[in-house]
């Protein structure tokens, strides 16, 4: 019996799946007593809105009204209105699921699924009753209040029994990523680089990071404090320039050994104490041990005259880069422990570059729309197939093919993910049948009904919390008890079922085939666009523009960032060049603020350094692939280099400024230690997951 218990879930799992459970029959008990027409609607809702923790059931619960509502108020509109002109109807019909989805895509929180929810509940709506629209008002009404009785049953059930909150869960993971950043950043520091290990390490973090933002959304929804969401958004906002930051700090400590050997011994104790720093953080974020390690870095600092010198420009430039890291890391660990210990204090920041700006999402709109107008010619070609066969409930599959174009639109690749949602509906048709056939006619009372439900519903429900289980579990549970169409008395005819529930696997069949066809690029071509887009905001710092615009294309770049490391891995292309781009960009920022502040020579030649870097991206989009940084603008920069020299008339905070920009760029344009992904790695699914359309 060794091991047996070991894939088990455990006991709090157990619980949400009898909570869940509980509020699904009380929701069916209360819709049943008042004869509404599809009580089995209020019981598929608690599924499809419960979550094992308050926020995000509070939110979606929230959502789904809001995005029902709409739908419902769409379908009372259009319906009576182009009824008679079927083909326009269906256009609209389209039309408006696509409009919504692609609003729905340019928001990354759980409000997003409002507006996708909102899209594909007219069809939902619309499509049963086109033979019968005067009987839309009824149908969107009752679906409106069922939706509404499930939800606040799911929402007062779990927020009475056993309710877990989500802060905890964010400490975690933040903690894990902290665990994994300080593993990464001690290997760079104590000169241990393992590829395999820091490509790992890299994509871990890469993923920690982005599922971060979605619960810091759901934080409000379960009663956070102002003070503690705004410090997880600031911790967030300098998570993300870590890895641009030890990248640089890497190329630094290469460059200086590779050609000043003589000053590495001069600063291999500094970067030991950095290390040993680094490992004391885990208890306490010490204000007094990083001012003790800043004085260190600052009196190795060479003076002005030295800097002429190239290597000593180096050796500079290293300190500089792990001054940024140690200022970084600081703010990352005060905040985390803000955060573990709810302090309401106002958050100091040591790490205060003026390149620091609110995370700006990027969104590739092109693919965004492409996605979506797939999505508007399905449904549409769906429709038009439903019309010409005369299939009386052909307009289940329509609703299913919707449903599933709508939820995976932001994946590269949906196909697999459709495949599954068709697998596990077909086999919710079986799952019906059996109850529907077998168990619900020897059935003569509603708790002989809860004890027929209660062992097969809490155990898919418990397994719905693992996330490997979620998508397939959901699924099953939402799609059977929808299927199984409980009413208050007993009315089965098996040809009518068959009929009914065999249409919606045809129509997710045909969402698979039509999104193999119509979307069979994958996450190659999305990588190679975000690199595409990284070098066109390298182009645009490059153009006259101020400050203000120049920092929100950096902020944007960091952002992107998140998104094309895990395209890269996934593809196994390398990931450092797309580091070291972004790099480009941040150096490029630094060159563009404090530029103006240079005088004469040093001022013109630090205009055409921007104006080549520019050229040389603008080459790069020409050509659609990276090319060797030319020659002609490495001169340059060693000519603006030289002009800087410690007689010139430029203050030494702009000189010196100005040094590690130019040095930061040329390492960055400079082919450095590249690190490839290694493994396929499994795209998130998206959240709010629904799976009753019928």
């Amino acid at each position: 019996m060794s091991g047996f218990f070991t894939g088990v879930p455990p006991a709090r799992d157990w619980f949400y799946g009898v909570r869940t459970f509980a509020a699904s029959m009380i929701a069916l008990y209360i819709a049943m007593l008042m004869q509404m027409p599809r009580p089995y609607w209020a019981m598929a809702t608690v599924y499809i809105v419960s979550s094992p923790f308050v926020g995000p059931t509070s939110s979606k619960a929230l959502y789904r009204a809001i995005g029902t509502l709409l739908g419902a108020s769409a379908a009372v509109l259009f319906v009576p209105m182009f009824v008679q002109s079927p083909y326009l109807l269906v256009v609209i019909i389209a039309l408006w699921t696509g409009i919504l989805l692609f609003l729905s895509l340019h928001l990354r929180t759980a409000n997003s699924y409002a507006l996708m929810l909102a899209g594909y509940s007219l069809p939902l709506i619309a499509l049963p009753v086109v033979d019968n629209p005067l009987g839309v008002w009824d149908v969107a009404e009752a679906r409106t209040e069922e939706i509404f009785l499930g939800i606040v049953c799911a929402a007062v059930i779990g927020s009475m029994f056993w309710p877990r909150r989500l802060a905890p869960v964010f400490v975690d993971s933040a903690g894990k990523w902290f665990a994994d950043a300080s593993t990464y950043s001690q290997r760079f520091l104590s000169r241990d680089v393992r590829p395999e290990e820091v490509s790992a390490l890299r994509a871990s973090m890469v993923a920690t990071f982005n599922s971060l933002e979605l619960m810091i959304g759901q934080l409000p929804h379960e009663g956070a404090r102002p003070q503690t969401v705004r410090n997880t958004k600031e911790l967030r906002g300098r998570m993300i320039h870590l890895l641009p930051v030890v990248d640089a700090l890497d190329d630094a400590l290469y460059a200086l050994e590779r050609r000043t050997p003589e000053l590495v011994d001069k600063f291999a104790p500094l970067l030991a104490q950095a290390g040993q720093w680094l490992e004391s953080t885990a208890q306490g974020a010490s204000v007094e041990r990083w001012q003790a390690l800043r004085g260190q870095l600052e009196a190795l600092q060479p003076d002005a005259e030295a800097l002429d010198e190239r290597r000593q420009l180096l050796f500079s430039n290293a300190l500089y880069r792990l001054g940024e890291w140690i200022d970084l890391w600081q703010d990352c660990r005060s905040l985390q422990h803000a955060i573990q210990c709810e302090s309401q204090d106002i958050w100091r920041a040591v790490y205060r570059h003026w390149r620091l700006g609110r995370l700006t999402p990027f969104l590739d709109r092109g693919l965004m729309l492409y996605s979506v107008a797939s999505t508007v010619l399905a449904i549409i070609v769906a429709s038009v197939l439903w019309i010409l066969l005369g299939w009386t409930d052909g307009g289940s599959a329509v609703i299913l093919a919707a449903v599933a174009c709508s939820f995976f639109a932001s994946m590269d690749d949906p196909a697999p993910q459709i495949y599954r949602f068709f697998f596990w509906t077909a086999m919710s048709v079986l799952f019906a049948s059996l109850y529907l056939f077998l168990i619900l006619p020897n059935l003569h009372d509603f708790p002989m009904l809860v004890l027929a439900f209660a062992v097969p519903f809490i155990c898919v429900g418990t397994l719905t919390v693992q996330p490997r289980f979620y998508l397939g579990m959901l699924l099953t549970i939402v799609n059977t008890s929808s299927f199984i169409s409980i009413q208050g008395a007993y009315d089965a005819d098996f040809m009518s079922f068959a009929n009914s529930n065999l249409a919606g696997p045809m129509g997710l069949l045909f969402a698979f085939v039509w999104t193999l066809v119509a979307r069979p690029f994958g996450s190659e071509l999305a990588a190679k666009r975000l690199t595409r887009f990284s070098w066109q905001d390298i182009v645009g710092m490059t153009e006259p523009a101020n400050l203000a615009e120049h920092r929100h294309l950096g902020v944007q770049m960091l952002d992107r960032l998140m998104q094309h490391l895990p395209r890269l891995a996934m593809t196994g292309q390398d990931t450092g060049a797309a580091l070291r781009e972004v790099r480009v960009g941040l150096n490029l920022l630094d060159l563009l603020a404090y530029a103006p502040r240079a005088q004469g020579n040093a001022q013109a030649l630090l205009r055409q350094v921007v104006a080549e870097v520019g050229a040389y991206f603008k080459a790069c989009l020409k050509a659609g692939e990276r090319l060797p940084a030319p020659s002609g603008l490495l001169m340059t920069l060693d000519r603006a280099r030289r002009t800087l020299d410690a007689h010139s008339q430029d203050d030494r905070e702009t000189r010196l400024h100005l040094l590690h920009a130019l040095s930061g760029l040329r390492l960055a344009l400079l082919p450095g230690v590249e690190f490839v992904g290694g493994g396929e790695l499994e795209e998130p699914l998206p959240h709010g997951i629904d799976g009753a359309p019928l």
